[in-house]
């Protein structure tokens, strides 16, 4: 396990205050659970408590957190004080496959990575285009100038000590039917890959197959399991897929899947995997307990492998 930093991706939404201090008057307002979600002082020690080292921003965060702490550095020194740290950052490529939108794409992606270098993120993990719904399928030429644009904002990670990592969502119109064409145009020296476990299986791929094949590049992980295995396209491709208001899980907890985590731990130890790995929790209704759980099965159960 020492080889693995845990790190769990926030989706707390609106974290109004830094800290509360008269905690029992907030508490009286409505007597419920809500206040013990509403300050990064407990959010800060619930991650500390679980065992997790790290956190994974993401952009919808950002001027929240800056209109709290002021100054990117004002909150990884109070992140600090609970022994937390920025992983790393997400980032959506949007247009990247329109060649006309080459600058627009470079400079956001760009200022993505001064922003996570400014948090002291080691990891920008990236969707490579926009939903498939209304834009795929991508022809070759689309392909390419998504590539392009994208090695290009690599580049410009390395230089500045980031590693952007590829992360595919299963509703991505860059998909089953050219998802490893496209990891192939890229340039392996400037464009990594994070590896989401449940976007993969639900995208179709053998989950143990693509971290055999891809783990040179595979730098971070987005952990959670998925009981969905190889989703249909007219699924997948639908409209605003990924979210559901019936009660439907597309992801859960590691472990609580079909997801063969012990065959992927074997796979981490044999190539000799050191780095971040976040957990995801996204979709589940209680933040707190999945984030336990996940650490518990990570650090105790997989532990045992590596």
């Amino acid at each position: 396990m020492s080889n693995i930093k845990l790190s769990h991706m926030s989706h707390w939404k609106t974290i109004p205050y830094k800290k509360i201090n008269n905690f029992r008057d907030f508490y009286y307002e409505d007597k419920s659970n809500v206040p013990y979600y509403m300050d990064w002082d407990k959010i800060l020690r619930y991650h500390a408590a679980t065992g997790y080292e790290g956190i994974e921003l993401a952009p919808w965060d950002l001027s929240e957190i800056l209109g709290l702490f002021h100054t990117p550095k004002e909150y990884v020194d109070f992140a600090a004080g609970y022994g937390i740290s920025v992983s790393g950052m997400f980032h959506g490529a949007d247009n990247s496959f329109i060649a006309d939108k080459y600058d627009e794409v470079l400079q956001a992606g760009k200022s993505a990575i001064d922003t996570c270098k400014a948090f002291g993120g080691k990891h920008l993990n990236m969707c490579p285009a926009n939903n498939y719904y209304g834009v795929g399928p991508l022809d070759d030429e689309a392909l390419k100038n998504a590539a392009k644009v994208i090695t290009d904002i690599g580049r410009y990670a390395v230089d500045n000590g980031i590693q952007i990592g590829l992360h595919n969502e299963f509703f991505c119109a860059v998909n089953k039917e050219n998802h490893h064409k496209f990891i192939e145009m890229t340039d392996p020296r400037y464009v990594f890959y994070c590896l989401d476990t449940a976007q993969i299986a639900i995208l179709g791929d053998d989950l143990l197959k693509f971290y055999d094949t891809y783990h040179e590049r595979i730098c971070t992980f987005h952990l959670k399991d998925t009981a969905s295995i190889a989703v249909p396209d007219e699924i997948r491709y639908d409209k605003d897929v990924e979210i559901r208001d019936d009660g439907w899980r597309w992801f859960w907890e590691p472990g609580e899947g079909v997801l063969d985590f012990d065959g992927l731990w074997k796979l981490l130890k044999k190539y000799n995997f050191k780095g971040w790995v976040t957990i995801e929790d996204d979709g589940t209704p209680d933040l707190l307990a999945s984030m336990a759980l996940s650490s518990y099965f990570v650090k105790h159960e997989l532990g045992k492998i590596y």
